[in-house]
């Protein structure tokens, strides 16, 4: 049987799993490192649950928040390793004050022909953006790309150090319950009913996989985000009040 149908009964997932399995395949045969094109969070958290891959994989995105990350794939001690199979560019608008969004950049970059999982993350900036992309392509964009929207552009090779630090805030909230309604209600400034309506719609995930379930109870660490509201950490319940009710911290993304 298909050790892929033993994690996954989606059809794409399961094409993932073979082609990371081919990947260590190819590196015992060859003895080098080798990486896969950027996964999504959910995509690496499949991989991370295979048995048989553990041992021979890491993740990297480039920087220590990343989310969309390379597999990379070593399966011996001593092996070829070519470097980081990525670029960091930084993509400048000489426009005063350009109004674009992450969806203007990726659509720019798509607009060439690249695919999506060639490109890993987008980090926006006042004016433009850092982006870390597969190095096959590298050229191709730096070469090719010359406006985002409406805006004339220009793309220069970035620096690790620049990239900005997410900005963030830890908040205390009151919750009835650890369950994923109420948090989300208290968290994006929602009714619990709405909140639940949300999360029924598929609009909500919890470390970056959608969560359907609206009496799903968390155990403190996990990132949850709704799409449009934002995202935030969970990190855990520190307290009860004298009416029964629960104190929570949250690290909220500003």
């Amino acid at each position: 049987m298909d050790f892929t149908s033993r994690y996954t009964n989606k059809n794409e997932e399961k094409i993932l799993l073979r082609k990371i399995d081919d990947l260590i395949r190819r590196s015992e045969k060859e003895y080098t490192v080798l990486y896969s094109h950027f996964l999504t969070p959910a995509e690496q958290i499949l991989i991370q649950e295979v048995d048989e891959f553990r041992g021979y994989i890491t993740f990297d995105g480039g920087h220590e928040e990343a989310e969309r990350r390379m597999c990379r794939i070593q399966t011996a001690e001593y092996e070829q390793d070519g470097g980081a199979p990525y670029i960091l560019y930084e993509l400048k608008i000489t426009a005063p004050d350009p109004e674009i969004s992450h969806r203007d950049i990726l659509g720019s970059l798509m607009g060439l022909g690249i695919k999506r999982e060639m490109i890993g993350d987008i980090i926006m900036m006042d004016k433009g953006a850092m982006v870390f992309c597969d190095r096959s392509v590298a050229d191709y964009i730096k070469i090719n790309l010359e406006r985002i929207g409406r805006y004339k552009a220009e793309v220069a090779e970035g620096r690790l150090e620049d990239i900005p630090v997410p900005k963030t805030e830890v908040r205390t909230i009151n919750i009835s319950s650890p369950r994923i309604d109420s948090i989300c209600a208290e968290c994006f400034g929602l009714s619990r009913t709405k909140a639940a309506e949300a999360i029924r719609r598929g609009l909500v995930s919890v470390d970056w996989q959608i969560c359907d379930n609206v009496s799903r109870e968390l155990k403190g660490g996990e990132k949850i985000s709704l799409r449009g509201k934002g995202k935030v950490k969970y990190i855990g319940i520190t307290g009860t009040s004298k009416k029964g009710r629960a104190f929570a911290e949250i690290e909220k993304y500003v």
